[in-house]
């Protein structure tokens, strides 16, 4: 008699819900390590075009609009409105700001506030998202760009996040910009630039 034999249907459902859910994670996750393998060996190159950068980051924030609801959050996007064109990869920069408002959108607790804004800095164009969340633990924040390894117990942690901000920092320096974590006085204020 084999062990699921021996348990109930609940039991069986649960287990089985359990092992779908570890699957999707490291499905999830071995497709991050192969795009951030290819990203970084030269595999996936930016396609430059010229486009308006307030008008994506206007694009992304809707498709933000149901979670916002749901979580009771306030988004507040701040974007001039004589912004220069940027010559970048529109689905890469697309990824950026995705990956950095749906990171501020799930560690803002219900009630929180949300800030997108850009502004053009000399010859970049800078984007800050800005969460009112619990922000980042100081040990983690010399690891969040930094690729984990099994050598460094501290990078290692599980709770350290995902590889969203390493396949972040890459997209940005494919296009010679950069990605930081600024100090806050609450939450987690990430900014990044690309040249004009």
């Amino acid at each position: 008699m084999c062990i699921r034999d021996r348990l109930s249907p609940e039991d069986n459902r649960q287990y089985l819900s359990i092992a779908l859910r570890q699957g999707h994670k490291v499905r999830h996750l071995s497709q991050q390590l192969f795009e951030l393998a290819k990203l970084e060996h030269g595999g996936i190159k930016p396609q430059l075009e010229r486009f308006a950068i307030g008008e994506l980051i206007q694009d992304v924030a809707q498709k933000f609009d149901l979670m916002i609801a749901t979580r009771k959050l306030t988004l507040k996007v701040e974007v001039p409105r004589a912004l220069p064109l940027v010559n970048a990869d529109v689905s890469m920069i697309e990824r950026v700001v995705t990956n950095l408002l749906d990171n501020a959108v799930r560690h803002t607790p219900e009630g929180g506030t949300v800030v997108l804004r850009v502004w053009q800095e000399n010859e970049k164009l800078q984007v800050e998202v800005a969460d009112s969340g619990p922000g980042v633990e100081q040990e983690l924040r010399d690891q969040l760009f930094l690729r984990p390894s099994a050598l460094n117990p501290q990078s290692a942690r599980e709770n350290r996040g995902g590889l969203g901000l390493l396949i972040v920092r890459r997209m940005l320096e494919l296009h010679g910009g950069g990605i930081r974590l600024m100090d806050a006085t609450t939450g987690a204020c990430f900014r990044f630039f690309v040249p004009l």
